[in-house]
């Protein structure tokens, strides 16, 4: 049994380090404990037994920890960096940020105080601070990565996306393998709708790491854009495969199997989202579309019908399901279907128009003529000839 006189010996806080070094944080804090139990008013201890505890992830326990060493050193300024630290794992972001500015105060040439205060800025939308920040950490260190790519994301969120540029491409020339700086750098091109910079960008991010569920997808995005729509297919597949929750993708690839006037598949993908999300109007009107291309005319209705249980208020809608009801020689309900629309937007000079076509496949030339004078009235130059031909 040890005597009092051996615990004495013993150096709990160097056996802390020790298993503080050997990643033992759980070991580290056993031995902190033992260490302050015989010095409760030793401030380093405080402090060890906090840094042991943030890396447990037990933050509220290292900030009372923290609190503690300060309470017993009030000049002990190193803590602050760390407190801010655990703050900002906690979320709070404006406690962590007034601890960052506590280090800064007490040394200027901090960067990695400016840097986190920088952080937690661009978390709280103080972009602005943010770049600040970045700009004196990198003043200080010009080699600080990490403050280049944070700065390139504040600007991007500031929509500055020529400065993201520079900022992700000194990052990339510091670090040229780094996946992330080259998806973020694509991401800053295709704000500036450069399409073509943006797919070589997230090429280069999907060949360093072809999990990048975000570069497949803006890489879709772009080709896109610029009508490679087998390319962009071929994308929203890969991003369905790395993950087959983002189901927004399969409205996107249907959209472009429309172009491809591959309506089959885009009904397919359609239907898919459907599936998804019953209550996505959107998907229920582009499968009408997609099935009024195929000519199922009475598919399209049945669409278009579910959209306006959903959304009853859309008037366009009633003007689809009014062509797709003429396609099959239901005038009537055409009408029906163009006077609503009309009732939503008196001004909508093609619900005019085609409700006169209807009505004089109903032999209703009077009424027909009307609604051609107003559609014409409107200004679509349609309807102008309408009257000359019909009326």
């Amino acid at each position: 049994m040890e005597s009092k006189q051996d615990i004495d010996k013993i150096d709990y806080n160097e056996l802390g380090n020790g298993m503080f070094i050997l990643e033992d944080y759980t070991g580290a804090v056993a031995e902190y404990t033992k260490a302050i139990t015989l010095n409760p008013a030793n401030a380093e201890l405080w402090y060890n037994r906090g840094n042991a505890k943030y890396n447990l992830e037990e933050y509220e326990g290292a900030i009372a920890d923290y609190d503690q060493a300060l309470v017993i050193d009030p000049e002990y300024h190193m803590i602050y960096n760390n407190r801010g630290n655990a703050r900002n794992a906690l979320h709070d972001y404006r406690g962590a940020i007034s601890d960052y500015s506590a280090a800064i105060a007490n040394d200027p040439e901090d960067a990695t105080a400016l840097y986190n205060r920088g952080y937690a800025r661009n978390t709280i939308e103080d972009f602005r601070g943010a770049i600040d920040d970045y700009a004196a950490a990198i003043t200080i260190d010009p080699l600080h990565i990490e403050a280049y790519y944070n700065r390139g994301v504040s600007n991007y969120l500031m929509k500055n996306f020529k400065g993201a540029i520079a900022d992700y491409s000194k990052a990339i020339s510091l670090e040229p393998y780094d996946a992330m700086s080259y998806c973020s750098r694509g991401l800053a091109k295709k704000g500036m709708s450069d399409f073509s910079g943006a797919i070589a960008d997230l090429t280069m991010a999907i060949r360093l790491n072809p999990q990048d569920v975000t570069a497949w997808y803006n890489r879709g995005i772009s080709k896109y854009a610029l009508r490679d729509y087998s390319g962009a297919i071929s994308d929203y597949s890969n991003v369905l495969n790395l993950n087959p929750k983002y189901t927004l993708i399969y409205n996107l690839r249907a959209n472009a199997k429309c172009n491809l006037e591959d309506f089959n598949g885009a009904v397919a993908d359609y239907t898919l989202a459907i599936s998804v999300d019953p209550a996505d109007s959107f998907s229920w009107f582009s499968r009408g579309f997609a099935k009024n291309a195929l000519e199922d005319f009475r598919g399209a209705i049945a669409d278009y019908t579910k959209v306006i249980e959903l959304d009853p208020g859309y008037p366009q809608i009633y003007n689809h399901r009014g062509s797709a009801k003429c396609n099959l020689k239901l005038y009537g309900g055409a009408v029906a279907d163009y006077s609503t629309a009309i009732e939503l937007k008196p001004d909508e000079a093609e619900a005019y128009y085609y409700r006169g076509l209807a009505r004089l496949d109903l032999g209703q030339q009077h009424e027909a003529a009307l609604d051609f004078e107003k559609a014409a009235e409107l200004g679509l130059e349609l309807a102008a000839e309408a009257i000359k031909k019909y009326c």
